[in-house]
Order: C-alpha cells, then structure tokens, then sequence
C-alpha cells in the first residue's frame, strides 16, 4: 500500500515535533567540517586510498595510536569513533567532518572539539596538510575535486543536483559549515520558530567565504550562495506561522526526489512520486535527509546556517545559539529582535553579511543578549573563558 499524506503529517508530527523531555534538556551537539588542502600548493588532498598524500590512511594511521575504531564503508574511505562518542568521516569531497556526541555543557563540547581538531591538525600538519576553516574552498574550482564517496546517496545526489546546475555539486565537494544541534525541547514549535527566525544573523555573522577558486566573490558568504542556488525546492527557510508541522510536510512532499529520476528519466516531486504506489517509509525517510533547510528537524533541530569557524573562536556561535535557544528570557528578548522568520533576509545575510547595517544593528543586539543569556545559564553550563571568547569575536566582527 502506498504511503499517504495523513500518514506522513502524523509521522513528521510525531517524530520530527513532538516535544522532547531529555535528561540534559540543554544538551548540545555539533558537526564541524574542514578542508584538507596541501601546505605547499593549496591543491586538494584527497581520501582515496592509494594517494599520496591521502586523508583516509592518514587517519588510520592516527586512529591506531589514539585508538580510535575503524568502521569500514566498503569502497569508499572509512570513518571513526572516539571513546567519548565522537566520530570522524568524510564529506562527499573529502572534507572531514567530526560530529560531537551530545554535550550536556556548551563549554564540554567547544573543548572537546578543540581538542580533537588540535590531534587532527597536528597530524595532518605532519604530512603537508592543512585544514582549512572556511565556508568554501578559497583556492579551487570544482573540477579538480572529484566525488570520492560513491554510496547509492552521493552517487544520487551527484546525478541529481548536475540535472539542475553547477552549484549542487559545488555544495557537496566545496563546502564546510557548522552545524549546532540543539533540544526540541517542551515547546519545539516556539523553538523551533526562534532557530528559523535567527538563521539569516547566523549566516551574517559567521559568514568567511567570500573567496572562491581563487579569486573574491559579491558574497560575504559564498558557501551560503551555493545552498541558495542549488535548488530551491529543498533549501532556504522551511518555515509557515499558520501551521508549522503542516508546511514541513508541504515543504517535504514539494522537493524533488532525488529516488524517483536518473539521467533518463525526469525527476518527480515526492508528491508525485507516492501517487504511483510502490514508495515506502524507508524511500520518504531517504528523501527527508536529502532536504537541507536552515533548520532541519530530527530527533533533535539541527541549525545549518554557520559557516565553518577556526575552533579559537569556536565559543562564539555555540554560546550564541544555546544562550537564545536555553535561557527562556534571552529567548523572549531575541523574539522582539528578530520577528518571523524572513527568506528575504536570509539571503541578504549570504551577499553582505553584517557589511548591512540592519543585519549588523541586528546581529549587535542578538550577540548582547546571548552574552547576558550566558551569564543567566552559569559558569557551569559555559565558562568565563568562553563568554570572553565570544565577546571578543563579537566585538571583533560587529566594531
């Protein structure tokens, strides 16, 4: 039997909003990506094995001494987790990504992500390597970065986003973000209204890619310019006041199928794709993790917006986002900054970042607030050291 809207709205209702009620309702974790690129000539390092350098035996090399345990991927190079239930993978262009386990502290997880990219940054450096923290490769065009994840996923993807123009496959093999997951928490719909509404001042204000293959581009954020331009049917700001959980389904059952098309075949909305019967749970729970709003809700919401950030400064976006989205006053005080969520904005932050004077007097307010919001929360929850952390890269991209 086929699947139907009904069923779907109850499923993105139930498992993407329901309320959450965790023993660390101010758990937070992160996914920090970073271009591995060589020291001598900023060419790509790639993670095939059999390179010279590659990533891949690098990293297993590491993994051995620091032991850390391999899980292979079959063709496509392996990836790792920590004892602290942390993991190392690749991206589809061979950026490293480290996702964290779920911290219960902001200042848990800034530290322990700093210190597994110092291990990594030391050993790379070892080997000629440099990992870059930026939005987008600043040195390189897409032609010499091949696809080297060849899962059924990557493969679709590359076929799909080459069907509709340059910028998808850009995105896959170019890019590097920040990714700060954070609590649905008991009310997820306000919550998950403040994460979408605050997206274009993440954007503004943790934009670093305004070069790409070697030149300088008329975007503050150009990795955000390729999330804008790759396909609209699946990015930008999934958001509806009326009726939130309603239009997530709407947004969802909107974007092309990345299942239902190849090369010979035209592509379909998954709309159109349910009406011929034989899709199932599994093909629709592929397709919601081919969607990449600014806030992707899982068992967790996931906020996209960030470009990747050097770990100096890392305190920076993670006291920002959990001091608005944790400490209920800094919450209600950033609503009347920043109002409903605005797509027009959002794009506005990717060209000229806090270059704009609203954005700035916006992203000033919001960074005072989360600053107080920190406080609010406790050395505990984040330390002193952090919150002068963050405040001296406010201060230092707002003056």
């Amino acid at each position: 039997m086929s699947l139907t809207e009904v069923q779907l709205l109850d499923d993105v209702r139930q498992r993407l909003f329901a309320p959450s009620r965790s023993t660390h309702p101010r758990a937070v974790g992160l996914e920090l990506e970073l271009i591995p690129l060589l020291q001598s000539t900023h060419k790509p390092v790639l993670s095939t094995p059999g390179e010279n350098p590659s990533t891949s035996e690098i990293l297993s090399q590491l993994a051995k001494g620091e032991r850390w345990t391999e899980k292979s991927a079959g063709d496509d190079p392996p990836s790792w987790e920590l004892s602290d239930g942390a993991r190392v993978s690749f991206e589809p262009g061979g950026q490293l990504e480290l996702s964290t386990s779920p911290h219960t502290t902001a200042s848990s997880v800034i530290q322990s992500t700093r210190s597994l990219v110092e291990v990594l940054r030391q050993t790379m450096v070892a080997n000629g390597i440099e990992l870059v923290a930026a939005g987008v490769d600043p040195y390189n065009d897409i032609g010499v970065v091949p696809l080297q994840l060849h899962r059924e996923r990557y493969v679709g993807m590359t076929h799909y986003f080459d069907s509709i123009g340059p910028s998808g496959v850009r995105m896959m093999r170019q890019t590097a973000a920040l990714q700060i997951n954070v609590e649905r928490g008991r009310e997820p719909l306000a919550r998950w209204l403040l994460l979408n509404a605050i997206s274009p001042v993440v954007v503004a204000l943790f934009s670093n890619s305004s070069s790409y293959a070697g030149r300088r581009v008329n975007h503050a954020s150009y990795r955000a310019h390729l999330w804008r331009t790759l396909d609209d049917s699946r990015t930008g700001i999934a958001y509806d006041e009326n009726d939130p959980i309603a239009y997530y389904l709407r947004f969802a059952l909107d974007a092309f199928a990345m299942r239902s098309g190849n090369r010979t075949h035209p592509y379909q909305t998954f709309r159109e794709w349910m009406r011929d019967g034989n899709v199932t749970l599994e093909d629709w729970n592929f397709h919601l993790s081919t969607l990449f709003p600014e806030v992707r809700p899982k068992e967790y919401f996931e906020l996209r917006s960030a470009d990747t950030i050097e770990v100096e400064w890392l305190a920076a976006p993670v006291l920002f986002v959990t001091s608005l989205v944790y400490d209920r006053e800094s919450s209600q005080r950033a609503f009347e900054i920043v109002g409903t969520p605005n797509p027009d904005l959002l794009e506005l932050a990717g060209i000229k970042g806090v270059a704009h004077p609203a954005l700035r007097r916006m992203a000033r307010a919001l960074a005072d607030i989360a600053l107080d919001g920190a406080h609010a929360l406790g050395e505990y929850y984040i330390s002193r050291q952090d919150i002068e952390t963050a405040a001296a890269y406010f201060d230092r991209r707002l003056s």
